[in-house]
C-alpha cells in the first residue's frame, strides 16, 4: 500500500513538472503565435500571446468515460479516453480563443503531443501543433 501511494505521488509530481511549448499559425495569413502549456493532473494550463494580448486559460478532458462491472469475487474498473480536449482562454484586453485539442496520447499526457485549432473571438483561426 505505501509503494503504491509512493509511487502514485511520484507520478503526480512527475505530470505537474511537465511544461512545453506549441507552435501556433493564423490560418491564411502565416502569422508565428506561440502557446506553452503545463501539465496538470486534471487539466492543463495554457498561454498564449497574439499581437500582444496575452491568453490564459485551462483545457480540459471531453469524452472519457469509466465502467464498473463484477466478475466473480472482482469488481473491474475501466476507463476509456478519447485524448479529446477542449480549452478557454481569456486574454487581458478583453478578448477570448476557444480551442478544441486532440493529444496524441489518448489519456492526455500532454508531452506526446498533439494538434488543434483555436478560434479568437475576432474570428481569426490559429492551427496548433506540439
Amino acid at each position: 500500500m505505501l509503494k503504491s501511494f509512493i509511487a502514485a505521488s511520484a507520478l503526480a509530481l512527475t505530470l505537474s513538472a511537465c511544461s512545453g511549448n506549441m507552435q501556433g499559425m493564423v490560418r491564411g495569413t502565416g502569422e508565428p503565435v506561440a502557446f506553452s502549456y503545463e501539465q496538470g493532473m486534471s487539466s492543463d494550463s495554457l498561454t498564449a500571446t497574439i499581437d500582444q494580448e496575452v491568453f490564459v486559460g485551462k483545457s480540459v478532458m471531453r469524452g472519457s468515460s469509466t465502467a464498473i462491472g463484477n466478475v466473480g469475487l472482482s469488481t473491474l474498473v475501466a476507463s476509456s479516453y478519447t485524448g479529446d480536449f477542449v480549452a478557454k482562454l481569456l486574454g487581458n484586453r478583453g478578448s477570448t480563443l476557444s480551442c478544441e485539442l486532440q493529444y496524441a496520447d489518448s489519456s492526455g499526457l500532454t508531452t506526446a503531443g498533439g494538434v488543434g485549432v483555436c478560434q479568437h473571438s475576432d474570428g481569426r483561426l490559429i492551427d496548433i501543433i506540439w
